[in-house]
């Protein structure tokens, strides 16, 4: 699973992607591996890609900030302070239902995109089982899958994610832990498609 949060050809962040590099990208890998296209946060941006990754055979996840998806919602956390609102617009429950619709998975990034491990317990539990509720309220269906922000967990918090009901969770390229510490592949605007591969083999190694 690879892991990518908003897609811009003008947006020169580091977690920003060009949409005709990640196209690369993922072509590149879907030679050697079934790949499935996660993004995190729920950008507006990421839906450009969307049309072309359904013609590649690709499956599509996002990863949905709860306390984030209304109209007119950027993501606003201290990471990204000062950044363009435009470019941090983030999708509504309108835009999250039409591309459920379509086949698009939606899983939790839970409600505020807070560091897991740095939480109360009550806090952790409001953050994985609200937005987990809310979800599937909203959208009319099973949130099987939790994205940890940032990545981050301890075995407090994968054993929350289990008590919150999902079926796993997913980090990033971390060593595998059981259906509550999968891994997933992030890359970046940094990563030419020779980079890529040599990514996507070391994270497998």
């Amino acid at each position: 699973m690879l892991c990518y949060h908003a897609v811009s050809p003008t947006w020169e962040h580091r977690l920003c992607i060009q949409p005709d590099l990640l196209l690369r990208q993922v072509r590149a890998l879907s030679r050697f591996w079934k790949v499935i296209a996660s993004f995190d946060d729920a950008f507006r941006s990421v839906a450009s890609v969307f049309p072309a990754l359904e013609r590649l055979g690709v499956l599509i996840e996002i990863f949905v900030c709860t306390g984030y998806a209304r109209d007119g919602a950027s993501l606003a956390i201290p990471e990204l302070a000062g950044d363009d609102p435009a470019e941090l617009a983030t999708m509504s429950w309108d835009d999250l239902l039409g591309h459920a619709d379509r086949g698009v998975l939606i899983g939790s990034h839970t409600v505020s995109h807070a560091h897991l491990t740095q939480l109360s317990d009550d806090e952790l539990r409001r953050e994985l089982s609200e937005s987990k509720a809310e979800i599937e309220d909203r959208l009319s269906r099973v949130c099987f899958d939790l994205a940890y922000p940032y990545g981050e967990h301890d075995e407090r918090v994968r054993l929350a994610a289990r008590g919150a009901m999902y079926e796993r969770a997913y980090a990033l390229r971390r060593p595998r832990g059981g259906d509550y510490a999968l891994p997933r592949l992030d890359l970046y605007r940094r990563h030419s498609v020779p980079r890529t591969l040599l990514r996507a083999v070391a994270s497998r190694a």
